[in-house]
């Protein structure tokens, strides 16, 4: 299907025996062909409709002011009312309530421009709308993996497949199925910022919060902020140097891996993202993979 890198074989060592059933499989799942899925859901729905149905009460967004817990931020996404016709543009000019349009057009699979940093054409709105709808949460909406989820910047083409993969490849590589919140710096200035600080907390049920909060170990991983936390696991991921032991820095993005690109521990290790092969080739880093989108004329 377009945009996934069909072309790269993240393990060349896939032939070589086997020499026990389990590594037999551990082969199989790793050395994915790019053309088959490797995600769990069907669509980013289904994932908001998974946690809300086993976490109803759990925050999911914490703002300042304002908060949702995923049963909230569920009711919220699909009570928002777009036209299927209209091109929605967003901006991030008005953060708060961009993103939660953001999370409800991917919901409802509903194709937009997200454009990094100006205003959208859609103006503001209550953000708490809850229309009375009945939730089948085993009845997603009919989205498909390869249907359309925005187009970044006017540049790059992206599936709801795509989006997935690159939230799920952050959340493995980071732990993010590990006990603790996540929190994520309240710029929201490029789409790094989009997939490491929310879709992949989000994708794996953490509760984010955008403001400030006085317990040192209630964060078990943070986007660029600072975190003081003794939890399993706990790690602080940025583009910035940080010199904690915890920390690890994002050396270059690309946008059309979704801000995805490689990864650095204090160590030096690179990280491993599931579904994307990173290298360096003559000084210059190349990126291909599963989270890859189709680049427009």
């Amino acid at each position: 299907m377009r945009g996934w890198g069909s072309s790269v074989n993240l393990f060349p060592d896939s032939n070589m025996s086997k020499n026990s059933n389990n590594r037999a499989q551990q082969r199989e799942f790793l050395d994915i062909p790019y053309a088959e899925h490797i995600v769990p859901f069907p669509n980013f729905a289904s994932v908001l409709m998974q946690h809300a149905r086993e976490f109803p009460d759990k925050i999911a967004i914490q703002f300042d002011n304002e908060r949702f817990t995923y049963q909230e931020l569920l009711q919220n996404c699909l009570s928002m009312e777009f036209e299927k016709d209209r091109n929605y543009d967003l901006g991030f000019r008005h953060k708060e309530e961009d993103l939660l349009r953001l999370l409800a057009l991917l919901a409802q699979g509903i194709p937009f421009d997200l454009n990094f940093p100006r205003s959208g054409t859609y103006l503001r709105e209550t953000k708490k709308i809850f229309r009375e709808i009945n939730i089948d949460y085993f009845d997603p909406p009919y989205v498909k993996l390869d249907d359309k989820a925005f187009v970044l910047n006017g540049e790059y083409e992206f599936s709801q497949y795509n989006v997935l993969v690159a939230a799920q490849a952050v959340g493995n590589a980071f732990k993010l199925f590990r006990e603790g919140a996540a929190y994520c710096d309240p710029g929201l200035l490029t789409i790094s910022d989009l997939v490491f600080g929310v879709l992949a907390p989000l994708y794996f049920a953490k509760s984010i919060y955008f403001t400030n909060v006085d317990e040192p170990d209630l964060f078990q991983y943070a986007w660029r902020g600072k975190i003081s936390s003794s939890l399993r696991d706990a790690v602080m991921v940025g583009d910035d140097v940080n010199y904690h032991d915890n920390a690890y820095r994002l050396q270059e993005s690309f946008d059309q891996a979704l801000g995805l690109g490689p990864i650095f521990s204090l160590k030096g290790q690179m990280v491993k993202l599931l579904g994307v092969d990173i290298e360096k080739v003559e000084d210059k880093w190349t990126i291909s993979g599963h989270c890859l989108g189709e680049k427009l004329a």
